[in-house]
């Protein structure tokens, strides 16, 4: 279309107020446009005319739409929202440097890539006066393919088979532990075969589920554990019914470790200083009760029942007490005896 067309001005503008948001400069204020500024650049790139009423309009306009157009005395600025801002880009580099289950090689890599992304201040993505926590970082560099292979098994209704690596500590060559790939009985690598349902990002890791063919029951597999994942293309899943009912949401939130057990209803005795600990770990919306202290309240949970939930639990002292049902709370009894009796049986090489 030749210029001059007035059914183009709002388009203009925002073509303008995009253009300007891309300039480089020390400090986002000095990229507002004014509306006189605007009125100038249509008469003179574009052969239009425009009061500042009809300039407002169109900014109006143009929020109402959904532009993140921000309105200020200096005039108006617009935030690129298809790009990533440096802000943005600045989390993304602090959540990959913290993240336990990719590599430091992957990380370093990833990272090289974000600074692509801008040419403000790409340096300072990873000069910054944030202090994170050193990350014990994996060593298994295709962790990221690998959930790539997984999600397309599981939207394409397919079978994986892949290697599973533990930790040994190797004495031979050099007294360190090692990641190595499960042995069958012979001492070839165990090849795993099964049927994935689903990703679940628990305590900083991956975790897949599957369904187990030979045995006919889920099984749960750290991601970063996992080599070689390959999408078996001509080989559907099986296990559709065993999880046609299973809620991963609420799976998630209830377990203590990512490898299972019995799901159970219990009540807590909190102590009120507590109070977001309980959130963090169960959420908000749980039954609470009126303890006979007030410096306490009480809570109904679901969890599962596990080792690690009696970890997590003798953490807090007496501060959060297991109050019932009483053959889980005898349980939980027996499981902090076996502990002190383990301790006292002990003769230590001091």
């Amino acid at each position: 279309m030749s210029k001059g067309d007035n059914r183009l001005k709002i388009l203009y503008v925002l073509d303008e107020l995009r253009e300007n948001s891309k300039i480089k400069t020390q400090d986002d204020t000095d990229r507002f446009m004014s509306a006189n500024c605007l009125i100038k650049l249509l008469e003179n790139k574009y052969s239009l005319t425009a009061d500042r009423k009809s300039v407002y309009n169109y900014i109006k306009s143009l929020v109402q739409y959904g532009y993140d157009i921000e309105n200020t005395r200096k005039g108006y600025y617009m935030r690129v929202t298809e790009d990533f801002e440096l802000a943005e880009l600045k989390m993304i580099v602090d959540a990959l440097s913290a993240s336990r289950f990719i590599s430091a090689k992957m990380t370093k890599k990833l990272i090289e890539k974000l600074k692509k992304l801008t040419t403000e201040g790409a340096d300072s993505l990873t000069k910054r006066p944030v202090y994170l926590e050193e990350a014990v970082k994996g060593d298994n560099v295709s962790v990221i393919y690998n959930v790539d292979a997984l999600h397309k098994a599981i939207v394409t209704d397919k079978k994986i088979t892949f290697h599973y690596q533990k930790t040994v500590v190797d004495y031979s060559r050099t007294e360190k532990l090692v990641s190595v790939n499960k042995k069958e009985d012979d001492g070839k690598d165990k090849l795993y075969k099964q049927s994935p349902y689903a990703l679940i990002w628990k305590n900083e890791y991956y975790y897949v589920i599957c369904y187990d063919s030979v045995t006919e029951k889920e099984k749960t597999f750290r991601v970063d554990r996992m080599k070689d994942v390959t999408c078996c293309d001509n080989e559907s899943r099986d296990g559709a019914e065993y999880f046609r009912d299973v809620h991963f949401e609420k799976y998630a939130n209830t377990a203590f470790s990512m490898y299972g057990g019995e799901d159970a209803n219990i009540v807590l005795r909190v102590k009120n200083s507590l109070a977001g600990v309980i959130a963090d770990r169960f959420g908000k919306k749980i039954n609470i009760y009126h303890d006979d202290d007030s410096e306490y309240f009480r809570c109904s949970v679901l969890v599962q029942k596990s080792a690690q939930f009696f970890s997590w639990l003798s953490g807090f002292n007496d501060d959060i007490k297991l109050v019932f049902p009483k053959e889980i709370r005898d349980e939980y009894v027996s499981y902090l005896k076996n502990i002190v009796s383990s301790y006292e049986a002990d003769t230590v090489n001091e």
